[in-house]
């Protein structure tokens, strides 16, 4: 018998998975695969609301301005209602992020506002912000230091804490410390004719209408000097030297220049910084007619307030029982509210299109926000107009006018206490919200 041998060919034996003695070639690698993107994630459109309106408190006469902040809204609806919720009803006109109300009426305190903000994938509805509208509350200012003889125009400086007194009677200019009651004539031993008006620069120079003539004070001085115009009456402007006839109300713009309620001219004046004088609108005839420049007329241009951009001045027209406004850039009158074409002097709160009446109104100032103040001094009553062109007058508590004896002068401060000069009764009267 033979004995066969095998004999393994090729390398030795490993120790590796293979059958001893035969090599086992390695496992292919896999084959690469593509890279793969994750799919994107869906844009969040939904509005969602970043700041809710706020509950807000205002005096009577005065509108409410409610604010909202939202992310993806492409409308806005506001809502109102007076059942505490139940029931909600849609704001007509009310679609943007800001909404603000008719002037406030006690009768409208409690009532709630909200705003449903829509987006390109739903909607969502605010918080429920409530309204609270408080009386008006009307106390003397006690006063140290103060000689009362028919105060006229009322002007606060920027903090508030001080307010200026023309007092006609006497010839004097009162600073009162409002906090305190505490004051003191600004130039004493040195008194003018008639002071009427009054504008503070920011600088504290103050300027005043004194009889024919404006008057400069500087700031911290004691006494005072003519800036323009003179002891005797007239009209003339610049080149010549300028001439005025019992300028009343003047206002103060943030680039320096002086406007006048030139009274017995019947004109409406300017003059700049520089003194030079010239004629913002009117053109001398006692008359009611709006127009551009000298094409208008007045008759009898008594209070005079300023916007706080600049761009607006209000005149009470006194005689012509209207409220008129002008426009600065364009010199353009108009006629803002009052029963002008029928001469009413009756007083009726509303708006133009109701339409509304002034009466006599006297004194005239603007808040932060554009509302201007008014007094009628025959009625005895201050009102307030809202930029909307509604007119209210202010009351206390049971709905009654606060009243005064010959209110003429008003002023109001930022946090919207309100300053009214009782010319007949020689008193300066502090409205604040009652608590």
């Amino acid at each position: 018998m033979m004995n066969l041998a095998l004999v393994a060919c090729g390398g030795g034996g490993g120790s590796g998975g293979g059958f001893p003695g035969f090599a086992v070639a390695p496992a292919p690698a896999p084959a690469p695969q593509g890279t793969q993107t994750p799919a994107p994630t869906p844009e969040d459109t939904a509005p969602a609301i970043t700041t809710q309106p706020s509950d807000t408190t205002i005096g009577q006469g005065v509108p409410a301005t409610l604010k909202v902040q939202a992310v993806h809204a492409t409308a806005y609806q506001w809502q109102r209602s007076t059942d505490g919720g139940t029931s909600w009803t849609d704001v007509s006109g009310a679609t943007g992020d800001s909404f603000t109300t008719a002037a406030g009426q006690l009768a409208d305190s409690g009532q709630q506002l909200r705003v449903q903000v829509t987006g390109a994938s739903g909607s969502v509805t605010s918080h429920a912000a409530t309204l609270t509208v408080k009386p008006w509350v009307a106390t003397v200012l006690a006063t140290t230091g103060v000689t009362y003889n028919r105060p006229y125009q009322l002007v606060l400086d920027a903090s508030g804490a001080n307010l200026y007194v023309a007092m006609g009677g006497n010839g004097s200019v009162y600073r009162i410390d409002t906090a305190s009651g505490s004051g003191a004539e600004v130039t004493p031993g040195s008194s003018m004719n008639t002071p009427y008006g009054l504008a503070l620069a920011t600088d504290g120079t103050l300027y005043v209408s004194d009889q024919h003539r404006i008057n400069k004070i500087a700031p911290n001085a004691t006494t005072y000097s003519t800036w323009v115009g003179s002891s005797t009456s007239g009209y003339a402007d610049s080149p010549a030297a300028a001439m005025f006839n019992n300028p009343a109300s003047i206002a103060l713009d943030g680039a320096g220049n002086l406007f006048v309620a030139d009274l017995g001219n019947k004109r409406v004046r300017k003059v700049a910084a520089d003194g030079t004088t010239s004629t913002l609108a009117g053109d001398g005839t006692q008359a009611y007619l709006d127009g551009v420049g000298t094409a208008a007329q007045f008759a009898r241009p008594q209070g005079l307030a300023i916007s706080r951009d600049g761009r607006t001045l209000y005149d009470t027209d006194t005689d012509s029982l209207c409220l008129r406004k002008i426009d600065v850039a364009s010199a353009t009158v108009s006629t803002l509210l009052g029963d002008c074409a029928n001469g009413s002097a009756s007083l009726v709160d509303g708006t133009a299109a109701t339409p509304a009446t002034l009466g006599y109104s006297y004194g005239v100032t603007v808040d932060a926000n554009d509302n201007v103040f008014l007094t009628h001094a025959w009625d005895g009553v201050a009102r307030v107009v809202t930029a909307a062109g509604e007119i209210s007058t202010l009351r206390d508590s049971t709905g009654t006018a606060l009243a005064f004896n010959f209110p003429i002068g008003v002023a109001v401060g930022s946090d919207g206490t309100i300053y009214v000069g009782a010319s007949n009764g020689n008193q300066i009267f502090k409205l604040t919200l009652a608590p």
